[in-house]
C-alpha cells in the first residue's frame, strides 16, 4: 500500500473518530436541553393547572352545601378546556378515585403517585404506543381528602426532533468526511510525490544507473533525505568508478605481465632450442647463452619487483631513522659504476638531515629513479642528484637531460608495466615496473613525488620527506 493512502486512512479513520464523538456529546446534551425544556414547561403545566384548580375550588368550599366530586370534574374541565395545549391531557384524582380525565383509558404509572410529597412534584417519562410522554403529579389536601393533579404531555416531537438531529449529523459528517477525503488526499499527494520521486530515483540506481541524481529542493526532512542521497550516488560512483578503474589495471595487468613475459622466455626457448638442435660455433654459442642470460635475469629481475609490489601492497613497513648523506652516499656507489658503463657522469651533493624510513626501499627508489635517468640519457651526458633541507621538509632530486617525457605520458609512468619507449626499455633490461614500485614505496613512506618534463630536455623527479623528530635536540652530524 501506498505511503499517501496510509496516511489518507489514519487520517480519515481518526476525523471519523472525533465526529463520532463529537457528535455524541452534541447530540446528548441537546437532546438533554430539549427534555428539561420539555419538563419544565410540563412543570410550568402542572403549575398552572393546580393553581387554577385550587382557586377554583375555594370559592366553592366557602358554599354552604356542594358536591366536591361533581364540583371537581366541572372545574377541571373547565381548566382543561382553558388552559392546557392539545398535546397535553389532565387527570384528577380524589382519595384514590379518578373524578376527571381529558381522555379515556389514561394509565397512570403506580410510582408516580407514591412518590409524590407535599411540597415536591414528581414526574415519569414513560413510551406507550410509540409515543413519548411525559407525566407531572402534584399533591394537595381538600377537605379531608387528598387531591391528586396530574397531567400528561406529549413529547414525542422530542424523539423525532433527536433522530432528525442524528440524521442531520449523520449526513453532514459523511459532506465533512467526503471533502476531508479530497482534500486529505491531494495534500498527501503533494507530500509524498518528493518520495515517489526519490524511490524512483533509487530504483534506477540500483539498476546499475550510477549518474541519477535526486532534484528535490527545499529545507524539509524530504529534501535532507534527498541530499543525503545524493552524497551517497557521489560517492558509491566513485568508489564503482574506482573499482571499474581496478578491475580494468587488473586486466591490463595481467595483459601486460603475459606480454612481457612472453618476451623474453620467446628469446629463451628460440636459443636454446637452437643449441639444443643446431651445431654451432664457439661465438654462436656463446652469443646464444648470453642472451638466454640476459633475459633468464631480465625475468629474475621482473619476478623480485613483482613480488615486491605485491608485498608492500598488503604489509606496513618498519621506520628508522636515516641520515640522508649517508642514504645519498649509499645509493651513488651503487649506481655509479653502471651510469661511467654507458658513459654518462653523475653529479651529486646532499645537505644534513635525517628522514625515517626503511633504508633498502629508499635505496631501491632512487635506483630505480637514478636507472631510468640513465636508460633516459645519451652516452656523455650527466645525471645529477642530490638532497636539500627547507624547514622542516627534506628533498631529494634526480635529474637529466635526456629525452624527457611527453605530458600525456606523465599521469601513466607509475602504472605496473607501462613503459614510455618499450623498445629503449627493453634493449636496456626495463620491464616497466621500477617506478610503480618506487611510487608504492614512497606512498608507504608518506613522500610526495612531483615530476617535471619536457620533451628532448629532461626529466625531474623531485620527492619531499618530513624530517625526522629525532633530529631534534641531537647533532646532526652524519
Amino acid at each position: 500500500m501506498k505511503f499517501r493512502y496510509k496516511v489518507l486512512i489514519i487520517n480519515m479513520l481518526l476525523l471519523s473518530a472525533v465526529l463520532l464523538a463529537v457528535g455524541y456529546v452534541i447530540l446528548k446534551r441537546s437532546y438533554e436541553l430539549a427534555l428539561d425544556t420539555q419538563i419544565e414547561n410540563a412543570v410550568l403545566e402542572n403549575n398552572l393547572a393546580e393553581a387554577s384548580i385550587e382557586y377554583s375550588l375555594l370559592s366553592v368550599i366557602n358554599s354552604p352545601r356542594y358536591d366536591l366530586d361533581s364540583e371537581l370534574a366541572s372545574i377541571s374541565g373547565q381548566v382543561y378546556a382553558g388552559m392546557m395545549s392539545d398535546t397535553s391531557d389532565l387527570i384528577i384524582l380524589y382519595s384514590g378515585n379518578q373524578v376527571f380525565s381529558s381522555e379515556e383509558n389514561i394509565i397512570i404509572p403506580d410510582d408516580l403517585i407514591l412518590q409524590v410529597d407535599n411540597n415536591i412534584k414528581n414526574y415519569i417519562i414513560t413510551e406507550e404506543d410509540g409515543k413519548l410522554f411525559i407525566y407531572i403529579a402534584s399533591f394537595c389536601k381538600i377537605d379531608k381528602g387528598i387531591l391528586n393533579i396530574i397531567t400528561r404531555r406529549d413529547i414525542t416531537g422530542l424523539k423525532r426532533f433527536v433522530k432528525k438531529s442524528i440524521n442531520d449529523y449523520r449526513s453532514l459528517s459523511l459532506i465533512i468526511l467526503t471533502f476531508a477525503t479530497l482534500i486529505i488526499y491531494i495534500i498527501s499527494y503533494f507530500l509524498t510525490r518528493p518520495l515517489e520521486k526519490l524511490n524512483k530515483v533509487t530504483d534506477a540506481f540500483a539498476k546499475g544507473s550510477y549518474s541519477e541524481r535526486s532534484d528535490i529542493k527545499g529545507h524539509d526532512e524530504v529534501a535532507l533525505l534527498s541530499d543525503k542521497f545524493n552524497q551517497m550516488a557521489d560517492s558509491v560512483e566513485t568508489h564503482i568508478g574506482e573499482l571499474n578503474d581496478m578491475i580494468k589495471r587488473r586486466d591490463q595487468f595481467v595483459a601486460d605481465f603475459t606480454h612481457e613475459i612472453k618476451t623474453p622466455m620467446t628469446a629463451i626457448i628460440g636459443y636454446a632450442d637452437t643449441l639444443r638442435s643446431m651445431e654451432l660455433s664457439e661465438k654462436e654459442r656463446l652469443t646464444a647463452l648470453n642472451y638466454i642470460f640476459s633475459e633468464g635475469k631480465r625475468l629474475e629481475d621482473m619476478s623480485m619487483k613483482l613480488f615486491d609490489l605485491i608485498y608492500l601492497k598488503s604489509n606496513a613497513i618498519e621506520k628508522k631513522p636515516i641520515p640522508a648523506v649517508s642514504l645519498g652516499n649509499d645509493i651513488v656507489n651503487s649506481v655509479k659504476p653502471l651510469l661511467l658503463t654507458d658513459g654518462i657522469t653523475l653529479k651529486h651533493d646532499f645537505e644534513q638531515g635525517i628522514i625515517a624510513g626503511d633504508r633498502e626501499l629508499l635505496k631501491t627508489v632512487f635506483i630505480n629513479l637514478i636507472d631510468n635517468a640513465r636508460k633516459a640519457s645519451s652516452k656523455g651526458s650527466e645525471v645529477i642528484f642530490k638532497g636539500n633541507k627547507k624547514d622542516n621538509l627534506y628533498y631529494f632530486t634526480v635529474q637529466d637531460f635526456g629525452v624527457g617525457i611527453k605530458e600525456k605520458d606523465l599521469n601513466r609512468i607509475c602504472d605496473e608495466f607501462y613503459m614510455v619507449d618499450k623498445s629503449r626499455s627493453r634493449k636496456k633490461g626495463g620491464a616497466g615496473l621500477g617506478l610503480s614500485l618506487a611510487s608504492l614505496i614512497l606512498n608507504k613512506h608518506e613522500a610526495v613525488m612531483k615530476i617535471e618534463s619536457t620533451p628532448n630536455v629532461g626529466t625531474t623527479f623531485n620527492i619531499c620527506f618530513k624530517l625526522s623528530e629525532e633530529v631534534n635536540g641531537k647533532n646532526n652530524n652524519e
